[in-house]
Parts: structure tokens; sequence; C-alpha cells
């Protein structure tokens, strides 16, 4: 028990002994708004991203119209648009034309909430696999961004690593 006193003793000591500005922490970057993200552990919204992706991988934009807010913002390796349901729906609509068929393989994904729970968003990491109409396959390395509000996608953003060419 003595062996236990000196011991909770010591831990005290050195635990009120630190510095009080171990906890001030001074980044490079200020921050404007920060959110103070938390893990999101209802999978609605997860599901809510993963099936408009899916539905995009099987090409139906009748699907993904289920899934999209009425107005959505697109911001796709270099393609940006700010429009209607309708307007992205003609934009999928177009980059599925270019393929017989797309695969998917899902790395990782997350969900997060602003701690003030402004903001939802959904974070998807995967390969996706294509061949075009024309017979040439490729595969590319994708994150996905995607912003919920009110049950629907407001916003895709995604961020596509291409394959170097050797």
């Amino acid at each position: 028990m003595k062996r236990l006193s000196i011991l909770l003793l010591i831990t005290f000591l050195f635990a009120s002994c630190r510095s009080k500005d171990s906890k001030t922490v001074k980044y490079p970057y200020a921050v404007k708004k920060a959110y103070n993200w938390d893990m999101n552990a209802d999978p609605k919204n997860m599901i809510i991203a993963m099936n408009a992706l899916k539905a995009f991988e099987s090409r139906d934009t009748a699907a993904l119209k289920t899934f999209m807010s009425d107005s959505v913002y697109l911001s796709v390796d270099g393609y940006e648009l700010n429009g209607t349901r309708a307007e992205f729906l003609k934009a999928a609509q177009q980059e599925m034309d270019k393929y017989n068929s797309i695969t998917i393989n899902m790395d990782d994904m997350e969900s997060v909430v602003s701690e003030d729970k402004s903001e939802e968003w959904v974070s998807l990491w995967y390969k996706q696999y294509g061949e075009s109409k024309d017979g040439k396959r490729s595969s590319m390395s994708m994150f996905n961004d995607i912003k919920i509000e009110n049950g629907k996608v407001a916003r895709w953003t995604e961020y596509v690593r291409h394959p170097m060419e050797r």
C-alpha cells in the first residue's frame, strides 16, 4: 500500500509540474471557422452518399436522381457546375455515356458532422475502373467529399489521381 501511495504522489507531482502552455498550439495558418468535426455514428448519410455513387457506377440517372438535392454543386477533375438537379444529371449522363462499364472498389469511408451540427459530409476513397466505348481500359484513385443537406446530396467534390505515364 505504501508503494502505491508513493507512486500516486509522484504521478500527482509530475502532473502538477507540467507547463500550462503545453495545450497552446500555434498553427502556421489561421482558419476562419473551426468546425470541430465529430464522427457521425448514424449510417444514413453514408448510405445516401454510397447509393449515389452506386447509381453512377450502374450508370443509372433515374436512381441517382433520388439522392440529389434540388440544387447541386459539382466539382470534378477540372469541371465545375453549380446548378439544378436536372443540370447535374445531364452532366452525369454525359460522363456515364463515355463508358461501357464502370466498377468501383471502395477503400475507405467516413461520415462526419460539425460540432455545431451545421454541416454533414461523407468522404469516400476508392478505385474506379472503366472501359470506354472504344474498349480502352482505365483506372483511377478517387476521393469524394459529399455534403449532405436534408437527406440529399447538395455538393459533390471529386478528386482524381490519374495513373502516371511511363
